[in-house]
């Protein structure tokens, strides 16, 4: 028997805010089941049974009336349960999807802000951070859920030096305890919020993540600093995705953090660094530069590696003599890590090959970058050549 299943977007789960199409296809259902939320929400307009995920598959499937109709909450193409409802009733009869109001099309209506150039992300029961997202976008929504609360995240602004930016927080939409707020993120870190929570916030300085940091940009003090081209080079040898976690280790004035950060602009780039004066100098160029996913770590590796998240990539600028240990606890923590040694001794070169080697990374590769500059001597450009570099990486899947 061919049945008709249909997928329905229900909004803020208020009666008011459903499309016409959607109250009609809810009404001429057969059947209906929905999370307990939304059944009693929307249980004034018609019998609906409550269940689970699982049980609504499961009923919709056993069903023999038709049509049989599912709700989920927000809009069916936004964050939703609808694509793995849909895969798995396809096989039992004909899919229609009818879209509803989301949360984010409320919300920035409420706040008079347009979203068609918002970036969007959801938090919900989900690892990663609003950090690289908020540092490279001028306008970043967000969904809330599990241990990422509008508070936690709030802090993690006010940890990562945006606490001065514009937060709006939208509670239990569309019901009759609704709460929108606004503020900055240092002060709405000190509230209390509902678990059904969204938040937009807004970033007018945000950083341009695509645009290549060049020397002259870094507070350099007297701490040396890998420069630009070896820089450029060693972190596409990284092989960087958008939501890494990555380790900077031996990392001085944070150069290769910030370039690093911009590549892996969802995720967090860890700088470890035992010198105050070079952690002074990387938290002054992660705030003038927007770099906000770079988290300064103050101390020695591979004992400061210890707590920190499992790492995708990693650059070594910098051992103090303990490369073949750090790379063995690195190995150890992710076997597939990517990483990439910066190495001006050919001493240091030969104890990178060799412990990458003993260690069985895969991909070993190694080359040298020599870079010159022009600079001006009276009317003529003149070449003065850089210190030679290699660069040892290796890691990844084999």
């Amino acid at each position: 028997m061919s049945r008709r299943f249909i997928i329905i977007g229900a909004g803020t789960g208020q009666a008011a805010n459903l499309t016409e199409t959607a109250r009609q296809a809810l009404m001429d259902a057969a059947c209906v089941f929905a999370a307990p939320r939304l059944a009693e929400q929307l249980g004034g307009l018609r019998e609906i049974k409550s269940a689970t995920m699982s049980q609504m598959v499961e009923w919709s499937i056993a069903c023999t009336q038709s049509p049989i109709a599912l709700l989920v909450s927000g809009d069916s193409g936004f964050f939703s349960l609808t694509k793995s409802i849909q895969h798995q009733l396809m096989a039992h009869g004909s899919v229609e999807i009818l879209p509803g109001l989301s949360s984010m099309q409320y919300l920035c209506a409420k706040c008079g802000q347009s979203y068609d150039d918002a970036y969007i992300l959801s938090l919900h029961g989900r690892s990663g951070s609003i950090l690289g997202a908020v540092s490279y976008h001028k306008k970043v929504f967000a969904l809330t859920g599990g241990t990422h609360t509008v508070q936690s995240i709030c802090q993690d602004l006010v940890n990562a030096g945006l606490g001065h930016l514009l937060v709006y927080v939208g509670e239990d939409l569309g019901a009759a305890q609704e709460r929108i707020s606004a503020g900055t993120a240092q002060e709405l870190a000190l509230q209390s919020y509902s678990d059904l929570a969204v938040l937009l916030v807004l970033n007018p300085n945000a950083a341009d993540c695509q645009k290549a940091l060049r020397d002259r940009d870094f507070v350099r003090g007297e701490v040396p600093m890998t420069k630009q081209e070896v820089r450029w080079t060693a972190v596409n040898l990284l092989d960087l995705q958008k939501s890494d976690i990555v380790y900077d280790i031996g990392a001085g004035t944070g150069s290769v953090s910030i370039e690093m950060a911009r590549h892996a602009c969802q995720g967090l780039v860890y700088a470890i660094e035992r010198k105050d004066a070079g952690l002074s100098l990387i938290e002054q160029n992660r705030l003038a530069l927007g770099a906000g996913n770079v988290i300064p770590v103050s101390g020695y590796a591979p004992e400061a590696l210890e707590g920190l998240p499992t790492p995708d990539a990693v650059f070594i600028g910098g051992s103090g003599g303990e490369l073949p240990e750090i790379l063995a606890v690195l190995k150890q923590r992710n076997p597939h890590v990517r990483v990439c040694i910066s190495a001006i001794a050919l001493e240091t070169m030969s104890c990178a090959l060799e412990s990458l080697k003993k260690l069985e990374f895969s991909n070993i590769e190694v080359c040298q970058i020599s870079a010159a500059r022009g600079r001006q001597v009276a009317s003529y450009t003149m070449m003065t050549a850089n210190n030679p570099v290699f660069l040892i990486s290796g890691g990844g899947k084999p």
